[in-house]
């Protein structure tokens, strides 16, 4: 039998929360910077009277990694409170302290279940392109080089749409319900502070959810993941010794020419025969002017694997690369840690229980047990977590067409989703807590 969700107008409600996409998507916020972002979801519980935790209280300052220099910080910041003028919230945010946590107890006793929404935008310049529906219809994002071209602003939205789900049964639920709306995603950079603050203790079920990704279809739901590919960011840093390059440049020794060399000998790393393993550079920059052997040079890179013993592989070679790069040109070296996640698995009895709630939802069409995710997922760090102390996880893909890839200036996608994923996500919640 379909579970109706009657005590909610969902039409009106389905309008609502593509309008709190659309804003979200209008002003995007990268890793530790979605001051605004949280504001908004703050004040969504606000109007539902459910407490929220945020700022420090949810954060452990050692393990927020990446995190932007404190110019951009202070930048973002500033501009934050232009947009949205809550400094009475904003204060307990600054430093990069974002996101926050709601939870909804139910009227009895019964399990803790966490629920993860990422809210943390890419780094992507938007097209303003006319056949792309956010420029078309007015909430193309207002930042530059700032989008949500990964869907989080959808997650965001999602999040928001289950909460006022549950509110509206707390009356049928044993337990509480704990949303956890998370900064960083992108990096891999946010979950391990947020699980080193004991924001997880206590948790029996733990699941999140990804929109896209290679689920094209508009009512198709994963109620589990696998493939993760475990991940490690980090900085290479080439310092070398500025000269005139034309009156005595064998004074210096050249750092952008030591990061080319490595850039170009990380791409030749030998693939492991154990599984997927990937690195990528994704900037290099060096050098002050033309005639100035450059002094130092910044590459920021990230390696991948199907496990974590792959992930290591690969993290050693890249680091090997880059030292022997840099002695081959004189140059100093050293690296700088970003962010990263294991690999996990997805506890079959969750999934079981995902699969028999996703049955009952009206407008799933379609129910894959176990997705290929073939890419990182900070989430793991929190699965992990929860799992370690005996509670179960798993990590679910809601169906939706997408206009371009991930992480694309054109990405977009059905916002129908945003409605049929709040439900799904509602009624498992609920129905673990029965």
């Amino acid at each position: 039998m379909k579970f109706a969700f009657d005590r909610v107008n969902l039409t009106e409600m389905a309008d609502e929360l593509i309008a709190i996409r659309r804003d979200l998507h209008r002003f995007p916020e990268s890793a530790w910077t979605e001051y605004r972002t949280t504001v908004k979801i703050i004040e969504q519980m606000e109007k539902l009277d459910l407490p929220v935790r945020y700022g420090k209280e949810i954060h452990s300052r050692a393990d927020m990694y990446g995190l932007p220099d404190d110019r951009y910080a202070q930048e973002c910041y500033r501009r934050a409170k232009e947009e949205c003028g809550r400094e009475d919230l904003l204060a307990a945010m600054e430093g990069g302290f974002t996101g926050c946590v709601v939870e909804i107890k139910g009227d009895h006793p019964g399990p803790v279940v966490a629920i993860r929404m990422d809210i943390d935008c890419n780094d992507v310049a938007e097209t303003l392109n006319p056949e792309h529906i956010p420029a078309r219809e007015g909430f193309v994002s207002t930042h530059p080089n700032l989008m949500h071209a990964c869907g989080h602003d959808g997650h965001a939205a999602i999040g928001i749409g289950a909460i006022r789900l549950l509110a509206a049964y707390r009356d049928q639920m044993h337990g509480t319900v704990r949303f956890i709306f998370q900064p960083a995603e992108e990096g891999l950079r946010g979950a391990a502070s947020i699980t080193k603050s004991g924001v997880l203790d206590g948790v029996n079920w733990i699941f999140g959810g990804h929109i896209g990704l290679k689920l094209n279809e508009l009512g198709a739901m994963a109620a589990a993941s696998h493939g993760f590919l475990a991940s490690t960011k980090f900085d290479a840093i080439f310092k070398g010794r500025a000269a005139h390059a034309g009156a005595s440049p064998e004074m210096g020794h050249n750092a952008l020419a030591a990061a080319a060399c490595a850039v170009l000998n990380l791409l030749a790393i030998p693939r492991h025969s154990g599984g997927s393993s990937r690195v990528n550079i994704g900037t290099l920059h060096g050098g002050t002017g033309r005639n100035v052997i450059p002094e130092e040079a910044v590459m920021a890179l990230e390696t991948r694997g199907l496990t974590t013993e792959i992930n290591e592989f690969m993290t050693a070679a890249a680091e090997r690369v880059c030292k022997a790069a840099a002695e081959m040109y004189e140059c100093g070296y050293e690296s700088r840690f970003m962010g990263a996640a294991g690999s996990a698995v997805c506890d079959p009895e969750l999934v079981s229980r995902v699969i028999d709630s996703l049955g009952t939802i009206d407008g799933v069409t379609r129910i894959v047990e176990d997705f290929d995710f073939g890419g990182g997922e900070d989430f793991t760090t929190m699965m992990a977590e929860v799992q370690s102390k005996g509670g179960k996880a798993t990590e679910m893909v809601f169906g939706t067409p997408i206009k371009a890839p991930h992480h694309n200036g054109f990405f977009d996608f059905d916002e129908r989703v945003i409605l049929l994923a709040a439900k799904a996500i509602a009624k498992i919640a609920l129905d673990l807590c029965r």
